[in-house]
């Protein structure tokens, strides 16, 4: 028992190391941008068009940037290094960027790997043009039934709780005209 505790917490632990608390997810009465269920290992799309309606911009610019921080997050959580990582400041900043940083150095103490990918389904919460920097709330039922730490030399995965569908909330800060994932947080008292 203490041993699958210890496991689920060290699972726990990566992905508390991966995320910040942030608030709590916006009021529905802001429109919802749906995105297909997507997997990180794609290559990023490029910026996305501009079109005639900034937030839609907004909410396509704020995905790409959320799903390209995913594909480099993999990349890193699978060899457990951020050498060849070289695009990670590409999609994120701050607590975004210091926790995949933090995450990958626990991952290299433990000598674990992340095998495998994700499953995402983000969503734009809401979006919000006005506020210094612009900012995209994202929400998303993360899947990490597929993408579990293993010790890096035996192979054998580590014991978790079972669950592996948890919430996950961003935010999408534009800086310098770019869209950039300043903050990202498992929230651990809801599944999905």
């Amino acid at each position: 028992m203490a041993r699958v505790l210890r496991r689920k917490n060290l699972l726990c632990a990566a992905l508390v190391a991966a995320s910040v608390v942030l608030t709590a997810c916006s009021s529905s009465t802001h429109k919802e941008a749906t995105a297909s269920p997507t997997t990180p290992a794609a290559t990023p799309t490029a910026t996305p068009t501009p079109t005639a309606d900034p937030t839609a911009d907004a909410k396509s610019a704020a995905l790409a940037a959320y799903q390209g921080m995913w594909a480099v997050t993999v990349k890193a959580y699978n060899a457990a290094s951020l050498d060849g990582v070289d695009d990670l400041e590409t999609y994120t900043r701050d607590k975004a960027l210091a926790n995949i940083k933090v995450a990958v150095a626990y991952y290299q103490k433990n000598n674990l790997v992340v095998k495998g990918k994700p499953q995402l389904a983000p969503q734009v919460q809401a979006v919000d043009l006005a506020s210094t920097p612009p900012r995209a709330t994202i929400r998303d039922c993360v899947d990490t039934s597929n993408f579990l730490p293993v010790n890096k030399t035996t192979g054998q995965a580590s014991e978790t709780d079972g669950v592996h569908r948890h919430v996950f909330n961003s935010v999408a800060q534009r800086v310098d005209g770019k869209w950039l994932i300043g903050e990202s947080a498992i929230d651990r008292e809801q599944t999905c």
